[in-house]
């Protein structure tokens, strides 16, 4: 017997190979399911997955640094989770964050919302409330042809992806498509299961990332923390429950 849970994917990211089997069924209990898996996975529906709710690891990162704020350490376990190789990706996620910062600070609604409310937050605490970019991540985009199991071979693997408003946007470098062909192969696969495909042109240098950074937060809106009116926290439980 099959059951199925309507307008819910399920994104492994943070690794180049995974297993179908590594995600499992860790609980059943009469509060929901739990599942677990070695490697980050998230399940996503169709509202914004923002950065908060991410499930985060430190493990490997050195030791808090001086002066260091949550969203630093957020963003060192970000960096952590792209390719060694893939530079141009690291560069997108410690920009992001800068803009996300600086669009908040020039919010007036913002900067009035936190006031009303009596100082228990900052106007940087909505920085958790932007979309959630997903590293090293692998959407489901099949190769259609005779019809087969659901396999790892179903999924591409890309830079980055976000999820906003219920539709993906995926980033490509060169370490995530390295030749035309690998892109092109990839863009088509994308853009069948209608998934907006970004190009990240690594010779353009912070100019080039902040442009497609805007692209992003059009399609988010510029009130993406009124998602939020209490501002949430990065550091949730580790389980994930439907």
């Amino acid at each position: 017997m099959d059951l199925r849970v309507n307008d819910l994917q399920c994104v492994p990211y943070g690794m180049d190979h995974w297993q179908m089997g590594d995600i499992r069924l860790a609980l059943f209990s009469g509060r929901g399911l739990v599942f677990s898996a070695v490697n980050p996975f998230v399940f996503v529906g169709p509202d914004t997955l923002r950065l908060h709710q991410l499930r985060y690891h430190f493990a490997g990162l050195a030791g808090t640094k001086s002066g260091e704020r949550p969203s630093d350490l957020i963003l060192r376990s970000l960096h952590a989770l792209c390719s060694p190789w893939d530079g141009p990706s690291r560069l997108f996620l410690t920009v992001y964050f800068q803009e996300i910062e600086q669009r908040l600070g020039l919010d007036q609604a913002l900067q009035e919302a936190a006031q009303r409310l009596s100082g228990l937050y900052q106007w940087q605490d909505w920085l958790f409330s932007a979309p959630a970019v997903l590293p090293r991540a692998h959407l489901f985009a099949p190769d259609f042809g005779p019809a087969k199991p659901v396999s790892e071979s179903d999924f591409v693997q890309i830079a980055m992806a976000l999820r906003i408003k219920g539709r993906f946007f995926a980033v490509l470098t060169e370490a995530s498509a390295p030749t035309p062909k690998a892109a092109r192969q990839k863009r088509s696969r994308l853009e069948a299961q209608d998934i907006e495909v970004l190009q990240l042109d690594s010779s353009g240098g912070t100019a080039a990332v902040i442009r497609l950074i805007d692209k992003v937060m059009e399609a988010e809106g510029p009130d993406f923390w009124k998602a939020d009116p209490i501002p949430q926290g990065p550091f949730a439980p580790t389980a994930f429950t439907l």
